[in-house]
């Protein structure tokens, strides 16, 4: 394919300004072309002037788009509960996707974009950064030669404040539903911190392509914040292949701490610390591997994507890829039904007005011991407030929710 790649990108504030900055700042001769943008606020998105003074048409809807226009690529950026229709959208069309993550909400809306996707014969790319970048490829292909053996138990930890204006910013964060009743199940492991869950599924993957599948998960959900979800979890995921996986995530603290990982498999551990930002393998025999950074190169799945339109690359994260992480997702909100909140006096703000964090004192602590100890958080040191979900299986799991 001589010609150039023809993209519609949807949504271009929030994080689709990511992919208006990389394309716009690419200098020399150019593979690709914008055909259109599709953003019924467009005109508050940072690059909407650029767009503009380059002349590419904008457009409210996909429909709209299409009914004129037709495009090799959709990079779609929009609000959770959209994905799934407007991914539908484009396939229809004959544009390839590549759809940031999640995936989608809910595991039936998943299964839609697979019968989508095959029947339109084009792929679509899920956009896990991680997963397209050469450090975590590079140590996926030492796992799938064999090099660390059967993997055991694979733990995450990410301790991000979000503030006021986080869950202000739009009328989605937060919220288990839309206006309309769409799932949307926004919460730190489902957005903010989605890609370290994910990251555990996919290294131990099968194939290049693939997740490891989740057999089980049990959950502990609680917010802090006046929201309709969640902003604190941890979950115990147990794997069809064995390896148990832990993943403990907040909002609800003053601090960053995290990324930080440990994976152990038989023959080695591979840790990763948010300060140095290195993927580190010690191997049993006393030898070591530095991966280096995988936190680099971003956009590396944007230029992947528009070179698969062209037939020279292959797509690494895919449906199947990034649906492992929505079924922990759905089940981690079964297992847990009735998000518990922390209680309410013992909640406090830091932070001046305006910007302004929701605070449970203790967790800061008590997350990592339990991280460290590699239990969920009731199980390591029981509170007055705590609640442990049920473990609930993910065989056959094909609808949220599952009762």
């Amino acid at each position: 394919m001589s010609e150039q790649v023809s993209i519609v990108l949807v949504g271009i504030g929030g994080y689709g300004n990511t992919y208006v900055s990389a394309l716009l700042g690419q200098s020399g001769e150019k593979s690709w072309r914008l055909a259109g943008v599709v953003d019924p606020l467009a005109s508050k998105a940072p690059g909407f002037a650029a767009l503009q003074a380059l002349g590419v048409p904008f457009y409210a809807t996909l429909d709209e788009f299409y009914a004129g226009n037709s495009a090799d690529l959709a990079v779609i950026a929009s609000p959770i509960q959209y994905h799934c229709t407007q991914t539908c959208t484009a396939l229809r069309h004959g544009s390839n996707v590549l759809c940031e993550k999640p995936v989608s909400a809910v595991i039936q809306e998943v299964e839609q974009m697979i019968a989508a996707r095959d029947h339109a014969e084009r792929f679509v790319g899920i956009g896990y950064q991680w997963s397209f970048h050469p450090v975590i490829q590079a140590f996926k292909a030492d796992v799938l030669a064999g090099l660390f053996g059967r993997p055991i138990r694979l733990r995450t930890m990410v301790l991000w404040p979000r503030n006021d204006k986080y869950y202000g910013r739009n009328n989605w964060a937060g919220a288990l539903q839309s206006s309309r009743g769409d799932w949307i199940l926004d919460s730190p492991v489902n957005n903010a911190c989605a890609h370290y869950l994910h990251n555990m599924l996919y290294v131990i993957g099968p194939t290049v392509d693939r997740s490891a599948q989740p057999a089980t998960v049990q959950a502990e959900l609680y917010r802090a914040n006046p929201i309709t979800n969640y902003d604190t979890a941890a979950l115990r995921v147990m794997t069809t292949c064995g390896a148990e996986i832990l993943f403990y995530t907040t909002h609800a603290v003053t601090r960053n701490r995290g990324p930080e990982f440990v994976y152990e498999f038989e023959k080695g551990t591979v840790t990763f610390n948010y300060k140095s930002k290195l993927l580190w393998a010690t191997f049993s025999d006393g030898s070591s591997k530095d991966y280096g950074c995988p936190d680099t190169q971003i956009t590396t799945k944007l230029w992947d994507a528009i070179a698969a339109c062209r037939g020279e690359k292959k797509i690494v994260c895919g449906l199947e890829a990034a649906m492992m992480h929505t079924l922990c997702v759905n089940g981690a909100q079964d297992s847990v039904p009735a998000v518990k909140d922390f209680p309410p006096s013992w909640v406090y703000k830091a932070g001046v007005p305006g910007n302004q964090f929701r605070v449970m004192p203790g967790l800061a602590d008590l997350m990592p011991a339990a991280y460290d100890a590699g239990l969920l958080l009731s199980d390591y040191q029981a509170q007055p407030w705590s609640q442990l979900g049920r473990v609930v299986s993910l065989d056959n799991y094909h609808r949220f929710p599952s009762h």
